[in-house]
């Protein structure tokens, strides 16, 4: 007998584990034994089988929390220098891995939030374009610009990584199905001529608009109960802007995503005429 506690002990010191593992055995017993004595206490009642079972079954939900509690704190010591190695096995994992893990969650989180989806027109940082493939890594944009007033595209297919989703923002100009709202504003050198220049302006809106613009109403509202906002009428108009001395007038208008730079080359050419007529063309209209 002595020899076999020596060898047991032996056992113990050699693998720590072991120790645990009996006590963990030892504790399996004493589930099993007492969940017995128990039942048979139970069982031996003069009550009837519905509160035999409800009983039954409190007394197996207790002996099992008790079991599981104890359980625990004899493998903590253990667990813990477990889920240490977990964790820093973890942290690696992370930091090498850190750009691949940013782009699968930007792609999740765009495609989860319903940011834009192929086709739709996008302006992430100064990229603007229409967007061709869209998967959990990477977009991959057919270029607009590379000017800001431009709506022109490049011909180039720009590979963005999804992980810039989560630090910039992105802007859809395509949430209005096919239709966005655009301004243009032009420089005026003598404030005389803002009356004339307005009205040159807003009939040229409303020619340019006439053919769509009650579907691009209808759209726009049914965007607008969707998502439960209201937006101010769509209606061609133009605005007097003054900044640092300096006068402009703004024109605005829905137009169809696919005809913006035809529209906004529209406009351009009919103020460089009005300037010919009314004032040295030396200056530009630029889109926002």
């Amino acid at each position: 007998m002595e020899e076999f506690l020596s060898k047991l002990n032996e056992l113990m010191v050699r693998y720590p584990y072991s120790k645990t593992a009996i006590y963990s055995l030892g504790l399996f017993g004493f589930y099993y034994i007492s969940r017995f004595l128990f039942y048979s206490n139970i069982n031996k009642r003069e009550i009837n089988k519905t509160e035999k079972v409800f009983y039954k079954k409190k007394v197996e939900q207790y002996l099992r929390y008790f079991f599981f509690l104890v359980l625990f704190l004899l493998w903590f010591a253990q667990l813990q220098v477990f889920f240490v190695s977990i964790f820093a096995i973890a942290a690696a994992l992370v930091l090498a891995f850190k750009e691949l893990i940013m782009c699968v969650t930007g792609g999740v989180l765009v495609r989860s939030s319903k940011t834009f989806s192929v086709g739709h027109r996008i302006e992430l940082q100064k990229l603007r374009g229409y967007v061709l493939e869209r998967n959990l890594l990477t977009t991959k944009v057919l270029e607009i610009g590379p000017e800001s007033n431009s709506q022109q595209t490049t011909g180039d297919v720009v590979t963005i990584p999804n992980s810039l989703m989560l630090s910039q923002a992105v802007k859809n100009e395509s949430y209005f199905k096919g239709y966005s709202i655009k301004s243009f504003h032009y420089r005026v050198k003598a404030a005389a001529h803002i009356e004339d220049l307005e009205k040159v302006l807003l009939n040229k809106a409303i020619e340019e608009s006439e053919s769509y613009l009650e579907e691009a109403k209808k759209s726009i509202s049914r965007f607008c109960q969707k998502e439960g906002f209201i937006i101010p009428s769509i209606e061609p108009r133009t605005k007097v802007i003054v900044e640092d001395d300096k006068i402009s007038v703004l024109v605005k208008l829905p137009v169809l995503n696919t005809e913006i730079a035809n529209i906004e080359q529209n406009f351009n050419r009919l103020y460089i005429d009005w300037l010919v007529l009314h004032e040295k063309p030396d200056l530009e209209g630029t889109e926002k």
